[in-house]
């Protein structure tokens, strides 16, 4: 791979989406506090949180690694870069109008949303015509684009709902519910996680990459899975829909296969801050893809809502805070460092991170990832609360960290 700090922006304008990503995500902890456990998963107020974690720490933190990696991958500049300087306003006031709109005035969700579809689209569009001059066109490439086409659809399919909702147009906006969440969490997040810890983990990790036509089987059989669930409003819904399932499941094993091939030709494994992360974070991956599938035999609410939960907490966050703490100082130390090594001593990259608070992040994250978990399984508010408290304490280090690292180094 041909690496050149030109491929990407610079870490000073992306500066703003790191800290808002651990902002967010710090929000979205103390959130919880005001959230019942035992909310059904059409509450407002547990949909406005999903939303504030999703769209505020997850969209945000993607937004600031692709923007960084994804040129890097494909080895080609970004076809106008200044668009990122943008992006985010969109995306925070879109979602702070979208909040308010779940607690206050379901209009306000139209507003909202076509402020997010803008950031969204703009992201978009950007990406297309960077990846359209790639001098590296291969499965993880194919993987960026289908990911960014899923995620407008995803967006797309959320505003119908948000004028559903207002009476504007005359559909069940439950109808298209799965298509919205399946979309944006399997068709974007998870396809996106999927193709870039095909680079990630070698990278990071000190594994081997597997081939690229291997991950064309997860790859594709992924997509047939999504597009499935797309269409399945429209015509022949439960056999679609089941479809999807089944492509899904059938997608996710060969990703874990793939991801354990990777994993287990380690010629040197370091347990650090990176490494725990990835721990918990795909070992979550398994067991609420284990719930899921056992949901979708027992029909139990409660099974969904713990898939689902440690699906946020355990796998998205755990997993974007563990590459959060190597892409940072990897970024910092190829962009302002690495071309002072001959005038001058410079860092090692893990001596830019600080260690002992992100020591004490990971197991005050663990923790309230564990103890909340126990909580909603058992329906007892204390326990989940207890949780809560130690995801915030988590949260507040990871921002803290991040903050200190950024604005240390910059």
């Amino acid at each position: 791979m041909n690496v050149s700090p030109d491929f990407s922006p610079s870490i000073k304008i992306m500066k703003i989406y790191f800290i808002l990503s651990g902002f967010f995500y710090l929000l979205s902890m103390a959130w919880l506090f005001f959230i019942n456990p035992q909310s059904t998963l059409d509450d407002f107020s547990l949909i406005a949180w999903v939303h504030i974690y999703m769209l505020g720490f997850v969209m945000m933190a993607i937004f600031s690694a692709m923007a960084q990696l994804g040129p890097v991958v494909v080895e080609t500049k970004h076809y106008n870069v200044n668009v990122f300087k943008y992006i985010w306003i969109f995306l925070t006031i879109g979602l702070i109008i979208m909040v308010l709109g779940f607690y206050a005035d379901m209009r306000l969700l139209v507003f909202g949303g076509f402020l997010v579809l803008i950031a969204m689209s703009i992201y978009s569009v950007e990406f297309f015509l960077t990846l359209k001059n790639a001098r590296r066109k291969t499965s993880i490439t194919n993987a960026m684009k289908m990911s960014n086409i899923f995620l407008l659809l995803g967006i797309i399919s959320g505003l119908v709902m948000a004028f559903a909702f207002n009476g504007y147009i005359d559909i069940n906006p439950h109808s298209i519910l799965k298509t919205h969440t399946f979309g944006l969490v399997v068709g974007f997040v998870i396809l996106l996680i999927m193709g870039i810890s095909i680079i990630l983990v070698p990278m990071f990790g000190s594994s081997k990459r597997i081939s690229d036509n291997e991950f064309s089987k997860s790859f594709n059989t992924l997509s047939i899975g999504v597009i499935f669930m797309l269409l399945s409003p429209f015509f022949l819904t439960m056999y679609l829909e089941y479809l999807a399932y089944t492509f899904t499941i059938v997608a996710i094993l060969l990703y874990f296969f793939q991801l354990f091939k990777m994993t287990t030709s380690r010629k040197k494994v370091i347990h650090d801050i990176w490494a725990k992360s990835m721990y918990v974070g795909f070992g979550s991956f398994v067991l609420s893809f284990l719930l899921l599938v056992y949901y979708l035999y027992s029909n139990d609410a409660l099974i969904l809502k713990l898939s689902m939960w440690i699906m946020l907490i355990g796998f998205f966050g755990f997993l974007i805070i563990g590459n959060f703490y190597k892409i940072i100082p990897f970024l910092i130390w190829f962009q302002i460092y690495s071309p002072l090594i001959e005038e001058q001593a410079v860092p090692m990259m893990h001596e830019l991170i600080p260690k002992r608070l992100t020591n004490a992040q990971f197991i005050f994250s663990s923790l309230g990832l564990s103890i909340s978990t126990l909580g909603i399984f058992i329906s007892t508010y204390s326990i989940f609360y207890t949780g809560v408290v130690f995801l915030f304490m988590g949260a507040l280090l990871f921002f803290i960290s991040i903050y200190k690292i950024l604005s240390k180094n910059l």
